[in-house]
């Protein structure tokens, strides 16, 4: 009889042990929940976020990829007021001024404003003139910089409006090759994004999806299945 309490003891604290694993693995950002296969660090401070560079075996794959050197991805849960962040007068509505930003600086394609009066020019906001780019970058430059020196982009998530993919992008490259650069970062960190997420495929191996994707840039296993 003890031996049989014992052995009904076992089996319920394996499948407690297998829940809370499988529970420190996922993460729930509004509607959406995505895979992180481990543990990381700020994961109890901070649940509004997936810090993608933070997962090891991720980060492991994404430093083999030349165009995210010197960038940290995270996925982000954002709040009812977050349609700011796309608007061309950026976050507070501060960026409304265009006319002091420096000619080699105005990308083209982009409407790029700065703050009122120029005072705060080291703060860019840039705000894509097609629909087709869905994302937003707020960047930093000098009067004389040759190009942004530091940039955030925030790509739109295609599954959930209250999620945004932020990558912080170090040494940008230079102007005459920075906007195919945007356009391949938000590409590249939304499809990750999606490969994580399991939302409709609870069973799906996000980790064979993200190296499929990044190795032979097949998405198709990142979105079968997901609702649009």
């Amino acid at each position: 009889m003890f031996l049989r309490i014992l052995f009904a003891l076992s089996l319920v604290l394996t499948r407690a042990s297998t829940l809370h694993a499988e529970e420190d693995f996922l993460v729930q950002l509004n509607t959406r929940t995505f895979y992180a296969g481990e543990d990381y660090w700020g994961r109890d401070t901070d649940t509004n976020f997936l810090p993608i560079n933070r997962l090891d075996w991720l980060n492991e794959r994404l430093m083999e990829i030349p165009i995210l050197d010197s960038t940290v991805i995270h996925i982000k849960e954002l709040n009812r007021g977050s349609e700011s962040l796309w608007s061309p007068t950026g976050p507070g509505g501060w960026y409304t001024n265009s006319e002091s930003v420096p000619a080699h600086l105005r990308l083209p394609g982009y409407r790029v404003n700065t703050g009122k009066g120029g005072g705060g020019f080291r703060l860019l906001n840039l705000t894509p003139d097609s629909a087709q780019r869905q994302y937003s970058l707020g960047c930093n430059a000098e009067r004389d910089s040759e190009t942004y020196e530091f940039c955030v982009l925030r790509a739109r998530y295609p599954l959930d409006p209250l999620v945004m993919v932020m990558t912080r992008i170090y040494n940008p490259p230079p102007m005459d090759q920075i906007t195919e650069f945007f356009d391949e970062i938000a590409e590249l960190t939304v499809s990750i994004a999606l490969c994580l997420d399991i939302t409709d495929q609870m069973e799906k191996d996000a980790k064979q999806s993200v190296h499929e994707y990044l190795v032979e840039r097949d998405t198709a296993r990142c979105v079968e299945g997901l609702s649009s």
